[in-house]
């Protein structure tokens, strides 16, 4: 598997890793995902050596899809949308593996999301969905950690979601299989667990529409659902709180590929309202 870390003396790098051995294949540039990753190794690296960065290039496109698994349309008083439903998330909006979540100090309806992310290998436009299946590169784990405070203030999704530096992703590309899995735990505790083969709109199918859309690069991510369990709709509802731990794991097949550790904390306010 493909993973982005920061050595000791500062290199950010992309790796293979097997195991704790990481065999170092060049400088980390988004747009070097794309290229043949050679068989033989430049260096090896031990990981403990390594830090694990987020598998994210400079000004990538995260397009996120809401209501996409049926327990999380229920929870939420939805009904089954038509069309994949879209709204955008940034660079900016996304913290790394191990970094703390820093909740703004005035809000205090931060909910959980954990969402398998789909990483695009290859640039499409207008796709089928037969030719969509081959521009996936590989899954990453992460969080879209949402402000349901901002997110309902109108109709539109983006203010809630995109908050600065809310959202955990992952540093290690999975390859894509329908059985891989997302799991979030807040303190130890499960609250969700999902596979991607029980989405509504199926990876080949988000691809498509999203490039019927917008032009999709190397590096771009479309973050594919959340499944039921966010704190927002439980009864009474649950929300993130400061020293809280979150914890988002890929698995497959009952083995773990790897696991976000996210502390919550509080931090200054957002700007102020018009």
């Amino acid at each position: 598997m493909l993973q982005r870390v920061q050595t000791t003396d500062g290199r950010d790098v992309l790796v293979r890793r097997e195991g704790d051995a990481l065999d170092v294949l060049g400088p980390w540039d988004g747009g070097r995902i794309l290229d043949a990753v050679p068989d033989a190794s430049a260096a090896r690296l031990d990981a403990a050596d390594a830090t694990p960065l987020p598998f994210l290039r400079e000004g990538a496109k995260i397009l996120c899809v809401g209501l996409n698994y049926r327990p999380h349309i229920e929870e939420m008083g939805r009904e089954a949308p038509e069309y994949p439903t879209l709204f955008a998330k940034f660079v900016d909006s996304f913290v790394g593996p191990a970094d703390d979540i820093v909740r703004p100090a005035d809000v205090d309806q931060l909910d959980w999301e954990g969402e398998i992310g789909v990483v695009i290998g290859a640039p499409v436009r207008t796709a089928s969905a037969d030719d969509a299946d081959g521009a996936a590169l590989g899954a990453v784990a992460l969080n879209d950690v949402t402000s349901r405070g901002h997110q309902y203030r109108t109709t539109q999704w983006l203010q809630g979601k995109a908050l600065d530096s809310l959202s955990p992703i992952g540093s290690l590309l999975a390859p894509l299989a329908d059985d891989l899995e997302i799991v979030t735990r807040v303190d130890g505790e499960e609250v969700q667990r999902g596979r991607l083969d029980e989405l509504v709109f199926g990876v080949a199918d988000l691809i498509a529409y999203c490039s019927s859309i917008v032009r999709l690069r190397p590096g771009d991510v479309i973050a594919t659902g959340t499944p039921g369990g966010v704190g927002h709709g439980m009864q009474p509802p649950r929300h993130l709180q400061p020293g809280q731990l979150l914890e988002t794991e890929l698995t497959r097949d009952g083995s773990s590929i790897e696991t976000l550790r996210n502390r919550v904390r509080d931090g200054a306010a957002t700007a102020a309202q018009p």
